[in-house]
Formats: C-alpha cells, structure tokens, sequence
C-alpha cells in the first residue's frame, strides 16, 4: 500500500446531509461508467427510441448534468476518473501502444478509500494496464474482474474466444472462463462484492462501507448483444448496427437494476453515493443516420460537442428530494474530489486535483462557484502535440482545433482555430474566431499554460514489470507494444523492466498456425535469439534465458515476405 499522508476537510455544506440519523459517517460509493456510450445515449436526455427505464427513474431522483466533460476516448477518461487530474498528467494519452497505462504513482479513488476503510471492487473495462504495476489490484482495487486492453473481441483477446459470450475474464489478474454476456458476468461478481460485505464487520462490528466501480464495456464494438435486446429495435425499423447499439445499452439498463436490487437487499440504498457516466462521445462506428444524437456535432475522437459530452447524473445518499437538471459544467476530472468529501475521506496531501468537488452544486450551495476553464486533447502517439485535436472551454466560450483527430495529418500550418458561443450556438455552427480574436487568443494562452504544466510531468513508459512477487508469468498483448498497430503482420516493441535477474522462459504464441520454415528472432536490448517454430504449431518457446535486472526493451517476430510480424502474446516466466 502507498504512503500518501492524508489531510481532512472541513465539509461545511455536506456535514447535514451526511450526518442524518440512520447515515453511515461513510457512504458506499457506486461508480459507473460505461463505454461508448455519448450524451444522446440515455432515455432521461431525450433520446426517443431508447428503452432505459430504471437509468430514467433514477436519473428523476439524482441531478442530473446536462453539460459534463469527458476526454474524447476511454483511456484518458478513465485515468482522469480515477485520478482527479488531467489525463495528460498521468501520462496516459492514447489507448494504445503502452500510453493507457496509469503511472503507479499515481493516487487512485480505491487507493484512498481502501486506506480509509473501505472495501474496493472493480467490475468491467480498466483499460490502464493489464500488468503489474499497474492493474487494479495494484492500484488499490481488493478484487477485480476486468478483460484484457480496451475491448473483448480485438486482436489481443484471448485466442479462440473473441465473443461477448462466455470469454476469458481476468479476476485478481488471473485469467478465468465464466459462462454467459460479459456485462452479465461483471453484474453477477459485483453482486456477489456487495451480498459478501454485508457478512463482514469491522472492529467496531460495523459492516464496512464499499466501493464498487462498475465499468460495463458496452456498447462499445464489437456490437454483440443478444436477439432478445436488439429485436425490439430491429422492429422499431431501425438498421441493424443501430438496433444491436441500442439493445446493449437496454442490458446495461437491466443490468444496474440488478446492481440497485443487491444494494436495497443489503438494506444500503439510502447509505450510498450513486454516480453514473459515459466515457466518451457516442461510438464512430456508426454510419446509419437512424442513430439519434441530439444534433450535437461530432462523435468519439471528436473534440466537438458530440465527443467529449456525456450523459451524467450524482444521487447523494439519503438525498429525498426531486432530481434536478443543472447546467453548470462538469467534468470527469471532479469526481474523486467529490467522492471524497461526500465520503468525507481526506485528500491526499500529495495530489493536486485538476477537478473540483461538485458538492456545492449537489448541495444548492452555488454562490461562490465559480467560472471554470476546461481542457481536451487527443491523437495517436507516445507524446501529445501542442495545439494537435484540442478544445478549451472557459465559460461559454470554446475554443476548438480539430485538425488532427486519430492518425490524421496535423502540423501548424493545417491547424484550424474556431470560437464558438454554446450559449446560443450549442450545435457549434457559429464559428466566431474572426469576429472575437480577442477572445482566441485568450483562450490559447490559457491552453499554452495548461499543455506547459502537463509536459512537465514527462512522458517516459510506464515499463510492464516481469519477475517481479506480483505476477509470474507475465502475459504481454498487443496493447501495450510501441510502434505498430494491433493486427497480424504488425509489429512492436515492449518497454520491460525485469525486478528480478535469473533464468526466463519465454513462450510466443501467434493466431494462428505458422509455416514451419519462418525462424523467431527475439531481440531482448542489444541481446538477439533466434528459434524455430515447431512443424504444425502456433508457439515457439525459448528455454533458459538469462535476464539481469533493469529495464530493457522487447521483441519477439517471424519475417514473412520481407516483414516483420509480431506475435499476438508472449509470456515471460522466472523460473
């Protein structure tokens, strides 16, 4: 466990709300975020062919924010989540090539509700490291079942089960089979978190408050639901990819009823914190014009409207009152200081959040809120680049480059800078930059202090530990290689670090079975081994090699046709 020296707040406002009779001093805490799953994408923000009954029943009674930030992909998102700071900060960046991987040092919700006495479980997509230092058992989680990268069904799944159904899951990093849709699954085992801590007690013989994080990694693509969820909507005459988007997002609303029942059983629905949110924009995969958006602009990837706002509402606990809509802005950035001082758990005296704790605005108590400035980045690469798909938003303002989202093309001079007023230009038609450019170059120098103050953190890999206590055998995936792309015939190299010198078996396994005649080279620093595959086999394995201590690079490739091509894992074992 991380020493981070804690401090306490003064909770002036919350104090009454949270010491009602009958009220824990601490709350349970259920977050959830789901994946792909945009501000359009709920029935309680007026999507009209959407079936989410008991999201828009609860939303009635919780606050709901009609205008909440988060990064325009998952990765960064989920960093921000759990962290309170900018995603740039913490270094994770992309979702792939070894940049969605959370530094350990870095101070998580779990960590600082497990020093406070909770008990903490994640259920679902992490998406910020599959291996030691960094999976959620390393970074304060009791118990976690999560799958492996950013998706079931990418070309670093498990071989043989690509499907929503019945996959390899990893519980406590270690990689089980379980029967049934994975979002299913994830509700089965956090259920069971919940029923299992009601039979706990603490010292004072009081059950412990928990913490349950359940992250669905649906509807994000592949799009795979059952006919049972995605018929309704193909009768409704909706196409196909539209029908089978909607009925995930239909199962993740009959699945957080399942959640809401496990936690009125243990008698703890008024004792806790309920938030819930998307990750991103609604998915680019879409094409089909039958996908209702609200008319916002843009999708995932996106810095627009349509890419980083998302659906998003907060029920205090105890909280009787009426939902309410707010239109102050949020961001995914306050919501470990929220949680802490609803919780009222003190902030890590070594963090300085970027977030800011949106109890006021819960509470009603919003006459020093004040004006607030929000940044977004995001494209592919192990460095961010100045000014590269960027927005800034200071009051109603939003300032937005967009030139250079994914792998397109950027430099400065392709770069386009757009103001809009979102007060009266919320669909961002309106582009102000010529008529305002007091106002750009505002906005740009406050983005220029801001992107200085995120590099000053640096960008050095978060190195995959192998020998280490925590995980032997490691499992390396394509996710994290630098260099390449995640398909067969692409390549990449893995950033180590060997905790322990001695003897390694080092297994590949590729996706297939492989012409006998190709030879492996792996190159492990400035060592190179060569091998062969075995005839009719889809793994070489390298016995007996000796690795010292430190960090190194990795790879491991067959040449075809002139290429080198990677293997889908490679496991590294001490002996």
């Amino acid at each position: 466990m991380k020493s981070h020296g804690f401090r306490f707040l003064a909770l002036l406002g919350c104090l009454a709300v949270l010491t009602q009779e009958g009220l824990p001093k601490q709350p349970n805490v259920v977050l959830i975020i789901t994946d792909d799953q945009g501000y359009s994408d709920v029935g309680f923000n007026g999507n009209p062919y959407l079936d989410t009954p008991v999201l828009d029943r609860f939303a009635e009674g919780a606050t709901v924010f009609d205008q909440f930030y988060a990064c325009p992909v998952c990765s960064p998102t989920r960093a921000s989540l759990m962290t309170g700071r900018s995603a740039l900060k913490t270094g994770v960046i992309d979702t792939q090539e070894g940049r969605s991987i959370l530094r350990p040092n870095e101070v998580t919700i779990a960590e600082a509700l497990k020093e406070a006495g909770y008990r903490t479980g994640m259920f679902g997509k992490w998406h910020l490291g599959d291996n030691a230092p960094a999976r959620p058992i390393d970074q304060g989680f009791d118990y976690s079942l999560t799958h492996v990268g950013g998706m079931i069904g990418a070309p670093y799944s498990p071989l043989g089960r690509d499907n929503y159904f019945d996959a390899p899951l990893l519980e406590n990093g270690v990689e089980r089979e379980f029967e049934g849709y994975c979002v299913d699954v994830f509700t089965d085992a956090a259920v069971d978190f919940i029923e299992e801590n009601a039979t706990r007690s603490t010292g004072s013989g009081q059950v412990p408050p928990f913490f349950v994080y359940w992250a669905p990694n649906t509807p994000h693509h592949p799009l795979t639901v059952s006919d049972a969820y995605a018929d309704p909507y193909r009768k409704a005459g909706l196409s196909e990819e539209t029908a089978r988007f909607y009925g995930m997002i239909t199962n993740i609303d009959d699945n957080f009823g399942r959640l809401l029942g496990a936690i009125e059983k243990a008698g703890e629905t008024e004792h806790t914190l309920f938030i819930f949110l998307g990750d991103n924009g609604t998915s680019s995969l879409h094409k089909q014009s039958d996908l209702w958006e609200s008319g916002l602009r843009g999708r995932k990837t996106y810095v627009y409207e349509n890419g980083i706002r998302v659906p998003a509402f907060i029920k205090l606990p105890g909280a009787k009152e009426q939902g309410r809509r707010l239109d102050q802005v949020g961001s995914v950035e306050d919501l470990m200081p929220t949680i802490l001082e609803v919780c009222e758990v003190p902030f890590p005296k070594s963090v300085a959040f970027d977030g800011k704790s949106l109890l006021p605005l819960l509470t009603g108590s919003k006459a020093d809120w004040p004006e607030r400035t929000f940044y977004d980045q995001f494209h592919r690469g192990v460095e961010p680049i100045k000014y590269r798909n960027i927005a800034v938003r200071s009051g109603d303002y939003k300032l937005v480059q967009a030139v250079g989202r994914g792998i397109e093309p950027y430099s400065l001079e392709t770069a386009k800078f757009e103001l809009f007023d979102l007060s009266s230009d919320p669909l961002e038609t309106d582009d102000l930059a010529k008529r305002r450019p007091e106002v750009v170059e505002r906005l740009k120098k406050r983005y220029d202090s801001w992107f200085e103050d995120a590099m000053d953190s640096g960008f050095e890999p978060v190195r995959t530990w192998v020998g280490s206590e925590r995980e032997n055998p490691v499992l390396l995936s394509r996710q994290d290689w630098k260099g390449g792309g995640l398909f067969d015939g692409d390549n990449g190299v893995y950033d180590l670090d060997v905790k322990t010198a001695g003897t390694y078996r080092i297994t590949c396994r590729w996706s297939e079975i492989l012409n006998a005649t190709h030879p492996v080279t792996m190159k492990i620093g400035g060592n190179v081994f060569t091998n062969e595959i075995l005839y009719a086999e889809s793994e070489c394995r390298f016995d007996e090699i000796e690795l010292e201590a430190g960090p190194c690079s990795f790879e491991a490739f067959v040449e075809i046709d002139g290429k080198p091509n990677g293997f889908r894992f490679v496991e590294i074992e001490k002996l």
